[in-house]
């Protein structure tokens, strides 16, 4: 065998070659679940959090906006939960004492639905059920999925109070749901009314904006006659001349809808009163007949009704003129008065608004102003009652093409065509809504009795108190609170919890004051809230409770149950201050989504009944979309899960998913970036591998080196860390965690792997095993690993655990990393340098041009490998005093054999590398080539390091 050969697998053994167990693949999916069930059965998250009680930072509180306990979690469902999970976990060990209680929204229409469908594949009949029978039921239905969602979060890693959650179905909690109905009572914002609201024919019952979601449907869209009558002509004496002396047979407001099935309800006509509109002459088949639209809407409703060229004009007037006139309704016996309107426009139509106050809001509140009461000839099936008996029993949408054909036969229809439209559908079975008018119960954003603050006005007061994260939050909650209409909070089901409200027998007078909710919440907390379904009312009712209208003693039970918006809106009184977190909560966290929904809920409870918003800051994060930005669907096919994902790739990396990109934005999934984010992962964990593998032989309390004693180069990674870490810091306190993953990736890759690694390996290897350049090596590695660890903790959790476990020890070291403190500023502090960087800088653009020559001089076949170069470095002398600052050897850095420095002629370039062949031999243990080579007797062939590292 060759001796030198021989010799080099000799050397070989003499190598401080890497020696670690930590596994080069991470086999996520299978080692994930026993370190989660490590974390519970050693109690991490709550000895977490107890570390930090009396903490001079204080409590942090982000609270959890409650999950529908309904199906498997979703990916929008896991982007949440993550991200709540980093914040929880970095606020922890920044030494905030930050707890996490996650909840479930348990009542409401989804359940009641399931349990339905049960019932219905049991062929079972729900009419013939007690309600309590439902309602056990749907609970059971619920704390199913509560189970199987609270297993799926821990898989996610993520930490919170599992033991001991909030649930809106809790008794608990109920309790302290009606005792926030109370409190809005007695804030005077609770109300009853018979007034318009979103109604679901499908699902029988009322909807709150939140529970609208808009779609494309088509429409008819029709223009309709409606007649003045003599009188109204007659007290205009300048419209009367010209329909004298024009002869018309006719004189009409023309009116634009696209809901005929309304038209039974209408009550009068709305004009702007500072519109100018127009009297047109019209040809008829008898006659000519005097059409009055809005000025500013002539031409357009000419070219929709089709006119082969411009009317002729008679007359330009303003609405007031007719103002409290009436016009004669198209198809029923009755006037419709004319009335002045703000809410009128010149975007569509023709400037007089057909208005049906028991079919939408506007409509209402005009006619409440002229006391035209409401008229809603529709039941809860959305189908027409006696009130219009020729079409009765028949569903509103299918009558349209019967009044359209009746207003045609009746010589009022204009034209007719048909549009696609926005047009609000129920959120639950995505049927088109109406708006009927119906006893319900509100909250009002105007004071009923006309005076003081309004809470619209209060709560956009309060808007304005709170940080929004994006900064165009703000925006978009105060224009949904501006225009709001009045909460709407009773809804017609059995799920949910009660309204407590009695009524008078003998009046039908409201008991709702404060004191009858508090003594039910009471009961409700000792007996649970099924009592108001199995016991009579006089039993419920506080003792000694009277009438406020009549006097009576005598009292029934409302029979309508809350919206359950309004059981998630008050989570920040039920859980935040009922549990003593504190109040308001730091941080609520959710979906673009809640701007109109848990965000602004929770806002109007907290304004009306405690007078602020119940969040200090508010974060949004978009939607979870396909690969092409669609929105996922079943019904698509493009849905991806969570669980199959963890199954295939691990929670880590769905976990790193999430702040792959600004989640402030819609995020488009794909397995494309599943698969980037797998390979930006590995790099991390080779980062780390390299560092563990080569501190097995590193004992920091032993070991450590002081930082006035470290090489430069190792100084200098520290420096290096400390900025990359200052930055990660920054970009968790700024909830910008993609910027967390692109320093953390960065830094891992180019600074760390490319960079230092790449020098280091010589100095690791071949250095003698305690030699101070080593020890000084080990040092730098073991300070950044400890810190990098601590740093990824809050996002790849399992990961960092796993390095905890395999990273040298010092004493009295927290079992696990989340016991740790975050690398602070008083702990970088001492890495910092920035004129060391500023050296390391220069000396790194030099490299580049290094490399680039050697990378040249080995395609020239000059070289084989840089270890066989003498790089030859023409330097100007700002350059060549930077190179000579530093005490570090210049060739070890640029990774060559020898390296000379000399002066740049004038005018040349400021830096000008050549590569020669390096003379001298090449050391069989290090492979540097050096003129030490063969000085040694008893090591010929080692360089003079070697033979000094091996003795």
């Amino acid at each position: 065998m060759n001796d030198k050969k021989t010799a080099g697998e000799d050397y070989k053994k003499t190598l401080n070659l890497p020696q670690t167990e930590f596994p080069m693949r991470g086999s996520l999916p299978e080692r994930e679940p026993p370190m989660i069930e490590r974390w519970h059965r050693d109690r991490i998250y709550y000895r977490m959090v107890e570390k930090n009680i009396g903490s001079k930072l204080g409590r942090f509180l982000l609270h959890d906006g409650p999950p529908y306990a309904n199906g498997n979690i979703h990916l929008g469902h896991a982007l949440n939960k993550v991200l709540k999970d980093v914040v929880i976990k970095y606020k922890n060990m920044c030494g905030y004492e930050a707890p996490f209680v996650p909840g479930w929204d348990c009542h409401g229409l989804p359940i009641e639905l399931g349990v339905e469908k049960q019932l219905l594949d049991q062929k079972r009949d729900k009419a013939g059920m007690p309600i309590t029978q439902l309602r056990e039921m749907c609970r059971e239905y619920a704390k199913k999925y509560i189970a199987v969602q609270k297993e799926q979060f821990n898989r996610l890693e993520v930490f919170g109070d599992w033991d001991d959650p909030y649930l809106t179905m809790d008794k608990r909690y109920v309790a302290s749901i009606v005792r926030e109905l109370g409190r809005c009572a007695a804030a005077g914002v609770l109300y009853k009314g018979n007034k318009p609201v979103h109604w679901c024919a499908s699902c029988t019952t009322a909807l709150a904006e939140a529970e609208i979601e808009y779609a494309d449907k088509k429409s008819p869209s029709i223009y309709v006659k409606f007649d003045l009558t003599d009188d109204a002509i007659r007290a205009f004496p300048e419209l009367a001349e010209i329909v004298r002396r024009e002869g018309a047979t006719r004189t009409s407001l023309i009116i634009w809808t696209t809901t005929p099935w309304t038209l039974p309800a209408n009550l009068g006509i709305s004009l702007h009163p500072e519109f100018d509109y127009v009297a047109i002459k019209v040809p008829a088949l008898e006659g000519t007949e005097i059409w009055i639209v809005a000025k500013g809407l002539q031409e357009s409703f000419e070219r929709a009704a089709g006119f082969e060229k411009p009317s002729t004009t008679l007359l330009t007037f303003k609405a007031e003129r007719l103002h409290r006139k009436n016009a004669r309704h198209p198809f029923i016996d009755r006037n419709s008065l004319i009335m002045m309107g703000e809410h009128v426009t010149l975007e569509t139509g023709t400037g007089a608004v057909h208005t049906a106050p028991g079919h939408g809001v506007d409509d209402y509140k005009i006619g409440m102003k002229y006391g035209l009461g409401t008229t809603a000839p529709v039941d809860d099936k959305g189908k027409f009652t006696t009130e219009f008996a020729e079409m009765q029993g028949q569903f509103v949408f299918k009558t349209n093409e019967p009044i359209i054909e009746k207003l045609r036969a009746g010589g009022h229809l204009v034209s007719r065509a048909d549009i696609e439209h926005s047009y609000p559908h129920c959120w639950r079975c995505n049927t088109p809504v109406i708006f009927r008018a119906t006893p319900q119960w509100f909250i009002g954003m105007e004071p009923r009795a006309g005076v003081g603050m309004t809470l619209r006005d209060r709560a956009k007061a309060a808007i304005r108190e709170v940080r929004w994260v994006p900064s165009w939050g703000i925006n978009r909650i105060m224009g949904m609170v501006e225009s709001r209409p009045d909460w709407c909070i009773s809804r017609q089901r059995t799920w949910g919890v009660p309204i407590t409200v009695f009524y008078c027998e003998s009046c039908n007078e409201p008991k709702a004051d404060q004191g009858v909710f508090n003594a039910m919440a009471d009961q409700i907390e000792a007996k649970g809230v099924d009592i108001w379904f199995t016991e009579p009312a006089e039993k419920l009712v506080p003792v000694g409770t009277k009438c406020s209208n009549c006097q009576g003693t005598k009292f029934k039970k409302e029979r309508d149950i809350l919206d359950v918006w309004f059981d998630s809106g008050v989570s920040h009184a039920a859980v935040c201050e009922k549990r003593d977190l504190g109040w308001p909560a730091d941080l609520y966290l959710e979906g673009s989504d809640q701007h109109r929904g848990w965000f602004q809920t929770s806002l109007l409870t907290g304004v009306a009944t405690r007078g602020k918003a119940p969040f200090r800051t508010v974060l949004t994060h978009g939607f979870v979309n396909d690969k092409s930005g669609k929105k996922m669907s079943k019904s698509k096919g493009n849905v991806t899960s969570p669980l199959d994902l963890m199954k295939t790739h691990g929670a880590e990396i769905l976990r790193l998913w999430v702040v792959l990109e600004d989640y402030r934005n819609d995020v488009n999934f794909s397995m494309e970036s599943l698969e980037r984010v797998s390979e930006s992962y590995r790099k991390i964990r080779n980062t780390i591998r390299f560092l563990l593998g080569n501190l097995y032989d590193f004992n920091p309390d032993k070991d450590l080196v002081s930082l006035n004693q470290l090489g430069d180069l190792d100084r200098w990674a520290l420096a290096r860390s400390s900025v990359v870490l200052e930055k990660i810091h920054s970009a968790y306190e700024s909830y910008e965690f993609h910027q967390v993953y692109q320093q953390l990736v960065n830094f891992c890759s180019t600074d760390l792997s490319a960079v230092y690694f790449d020098i280091l390996k010589d100095r690791l290897y071949t250095a003698g095993k305690s030699s101070p350049e080593r020890r000084s090596a080990q040092t730098a590695m073991w300070l950044i690993c400890d810190a990098l660890t601590r740093s990824i903790a809050p996002i790849l959790s399992f990961t960092a655990e796993e390095i905890w476990g395999y990273m040298p020890k010092r004493e009295r070291r927290p079992e696990s990393v989340f016991l740790g403190e975050f690398p602070s500023e008083t702990e970088l502090k001492p890495w910092s340098d920035p004129k060391l960087e500023e050296v390391f800088a220069k000396i790194w653009d030099v490299r580049e041009i290094v490399l680039k020559a050697l990378e040249e001089a080995r395609k020239e076949k000059t070289i084989g490998h840089p270890r066989e170069a003498k790089v030859t470095l023409a330097v100007e002398p700002a350059i060549r005093q930077n190179l000579s600052s530093t005490r570090e050897d210049l060739g070890r850095l640029f990774l060559v054999s020898e390296l000379e420095l000399t002066s740049a002629p004038a005018g040349a370039e400021p830096v000008v590398a050549t590569v020669t062949r390096v003379s001298g031999e090449k050391c069989a243990r290090c492979w540097v080539y050096s003129k030490t080579v063969g000085e040694s007797e008893s090591h010929p062939e080692l360089c003079s390091r070697c033979q000094e590292a091996i003795h």
